[in-house]
């Protein structure tokens, strides 16, 4: 039987003395003028959550999320223009669909092609469920049938999805297989699996990249000089669940290597994915780990396509929840979100640091719930303005979007 999910408890307010100064700095104490966070009016309605931000070629920036009521679930998107929102656009709805807070569906964007995934349920047990993905089809304008990315056939956990367009027309698109944690009669591990697709839907490869992995944690990609790398929390035989990462160089995936050596051994699942940011030949990962039950967020930079990464820079500490994204400003800064807990509030954080990792400022965008059902916010730049996507819990959830800009500052 398929081990339990679980969080790992959080240890609040205990570290001081390890960390140092670990509460974040806010945005003007670098001596620079202070960025401030501007909210846009939302295109999601009611009842929406699980939001991620993404753009095209030509910046245009495009929400995604997905709404829920009555039993159905509707994946949707609106489009900005600098000034407003786009009318939404459906790109698929189901009532067979398995929606959760950590694992939830994606939009990329790449020239005029589109392409969506989303999790559809494939079996009796909680956690029996597959990928499934739809092409646009620009000519006809309209979304195809979803496909099938999972192809074994098992009902099994099948998600945690990252997709980067590799060329044009050409999409690479990993996720975590559980096809071997049915095996009998000792269940086996989680493995990562990628596959490069057309923008037609045809599979044109496929490649199992990890034989061991962590159950449920998000995976994150992105697209350097050499090709393809992918992000990941790894799972030793002892339990060891770092940050690791894996290649694409001229065809042939590398074997999976550990970003940094935490050595952050749990028992279960922390569901805190790492995230990356690349630009040609530079490669940002930032993660959360629990070693000792220290919280951190961490961040890491390579400038060799992430053969090689310098020594964690430490984001923050204590008080955090980690739930982290990142992203490359133009100029060359890096933004990492996370969340932190004051009290009994929580606050989506953006903090920036310069292309050498030396620490500039940290802003706090907005409150945010301090629970599952907050989900994960989300952060994508477009020149050197950073868009930022959240669920606000109410009575009727709703998706928030903010951006804070850069540019003079």
């Amino acid at each position: 039987m398929k081990a339990k999910k679980i969080l790992v408890p959080r240890m609040a307010g205990v570290m001081l003395g390890v960390f140092g100064l670990i509460c974040p700095v806010a945005a003007g104490e670098s001596g620079r003028d202070a960025v401030t966070p501007e909210l846009l009016a939302s295109p999601a309605p009611a009842h929406s959550h699980l939001s991620r931000v993404t753009s095209d070629d030509t910046g245009t920036v495009y929400l995604s999320w997905v709404t829920e009521r009555d039993g159905l679930a509707e994946f949707a998107f609106a489009s900005w223009d600098g000034s407003d929102w786009s009318d939404a656009a459906i790109i698929s709805e189901g009532r067979d669909w398995f929606v959760n807070w950590a694992d939830f569906p994606r939009l990329s964007v790449h020239g005029d092609g589109k392409l969506a995934h989303w999790l559809r349920r494939s079996g009796s047990s909680s956690y029996d469920y597959d990928v499934v993905a739809s092409f646009y089809d620009p000519s006809r304008q309209r979304w195809r049938d979803g496909t099938l990315i999972n192809t074994d056939g098992i009902q099994a956990e099948h998600g945690f999805v990252a997709m980067v367009p590799t060329g044009p027309y050409r999409t690479l698109i990993t996720w975590l297989d559980g096809r071997r944690t049915k095996s009998e009669p000792e269940p086996g591990p989680m493995t990562l699996r990628g596959a490069e697709y057309a923008s037609t839907g045809e599979r044109l490869d496929e490649w199992e990249l990890d034989s061991r992995v962590c159950d449920c944690c998000q995976t994150a990609a992105a697209m350097t000089s050499r090709g393809p790398i992918v992000v990941y929390r790894d799972r030793s035989p002892h339990d060891i669940r770092d940050i690791a990462i894996v290649r694409q160089i001229e065809g042939q995936w590398t074997e999976p290597q550990t970003v940094h050596d935490d050595g952050w051994q749990v028992a279960g699942c922390p569901v805190n994915g790492p995230a990356v940011a690349a630009r040609e030949n530079t490669v940002v990962v930032v993660w959360f780990t629990l070693r000792d039950d220290l919280p951190a967020v961490q961040l890491a930079v390579s400038r060799d396509d992430g053969e090689h990464f310098t020594a964690p820079t430490l984001i923050a500490g204590a008080d955090t929840l980690g739930r982290v994204d990142a992203t490359l400003l133009d100029n060359g800064e890096i933004i990492a979100s996370w969340l932190d807990l004051r009290g009994t509030d929580a606050h989506v954080m953006l903090s920036r640091y310069s292309a050498d990792a030396e620490f500039i400022d940290t802003v706090a965008v907005s409150p945010i719930l301090a629970s599952r059902r907050s989900g994960f916010p989300r952060i994508h730049s477009v020149g050197n303005t950073v868009y930022v996507t959240w669920t606000q819990v109410g009575d009727a959830n709703r998706v928030k979007v903010a951006r804070v800009r850069y540019d003079g500052f």
